[in-house]
């Protein structure tokens, strides 16, 4: 199995996927930061979903008390005026009771609401139903034997597009999103298609600035299988070399200080 962060490395440089199976510590001081800042937006992602729950539930709740109050209303109102006894004074008090109780609730979740607003403007959470999530490094790994993948998305979500796998990046925030980034995200689009039984719309890519959408369309595809064949030709031969001349992505490269073929 190719894991999609092996993916995403050998996107990114494949001398520096090299070194990676070689063993070469990746833990630098800014990606050790950025694994703090994954767990971070991991408990965040999580607490967001506890609070949308309790909204929910709020709003749910409240409803049906409210309907329950109406029904009281309207058996009080025929007993008063239709044949009005003793009793319609517990019945209206019922009512009220009941109305109060569902004003509560309704309180209860819209201040939920507002909660999971600012929640989610502080953090740049992505809304939606979270299904699962790994920002913490405890979800279930997918994998694909047709493909030859594995890995585990960041966050997936349900929303009215259906499933959509989430992958959150850390540090600066691209005017375009990162080729690498793209295809570590198409393997979470395969993994989910292989093992959901349908195939997603889109995933995105939640960068700290903004986030980008990216279709699950026959090019993307392709691009991620042309990704596969390349590191399974750097298998077959035992060697991949730097395949760009971008002095700053050696620059950004955690590995870089074991690299033969760093422009800087």
């Amino acid at each position: 199995m190719t894991s999609a962060g092996e993916v995403e490395q050998f996107v990114y440089c494949p001398h520096n996927w090299y070194l990676a199976r070689q063993g070469k510590d990746p833990h630098a001081e800014g990606s050790r930061r950025g694994m703090a800042q994954h767990v971070e937006k991991g408990r965040a992602t999580v607490e967001a979903e506890v609070t949308r729950r309790e909204h929910r539930s709020g709003l749910q709740w409240s409803f049906r008390i409210l309907a329950v109050a109406a029904s009281a209303t309207f058996l009080t109102l025929e007993v008063v005026f239709l044949r009005a006894t003793e009793y319609h004074i517990v019945f209206l008090t019922t009512a009220l009771v009941l109305v109060s109780a569902s004003a509560g609730l309704l309180t209860v979740g819209l201040d939920a609401e507002r909660r999971l607003r600012r929640k989610r403007r502080e953090q740049g959470l992505v809304p939606g139903e979270l299904v699962a999530a790994d920002l913490a490094g405890d979800g279930r790994v997918l994998e694909d034997p047709d493909w030859g993948l594995s890995g585990r998305p960041d966050a997936v979500l349900r929303t009215v597009h259906g499933i959509v796998p989430v992958e959150v990046k850390t540090g600066q925030t691209p005017d375009e999103p990162f080729e690498s980034h793209v295809m570590q995200l198409a393997c979470y689009l395969r993994l989910l298609e292989a093992t959901g039984g349908t195939r997603p719309e889109y995933g995105l890519l939640n960068y700290p600035g903004g986030v980008f959408r990216v279709a699950w369309d026959p090019k993307t595809e392709g691009r991620l299988r042309t990704a596969l064949a390349r590191i399974r030709e750097a298998e077959r031969t035992g060697r991949a070399d730097r395949d760009h001349e971008h002095p700053g992505r050696c620059r950004g490269c955690a590995r870089r200080k074991w690299c033969d073929q760093r422009l800087v």
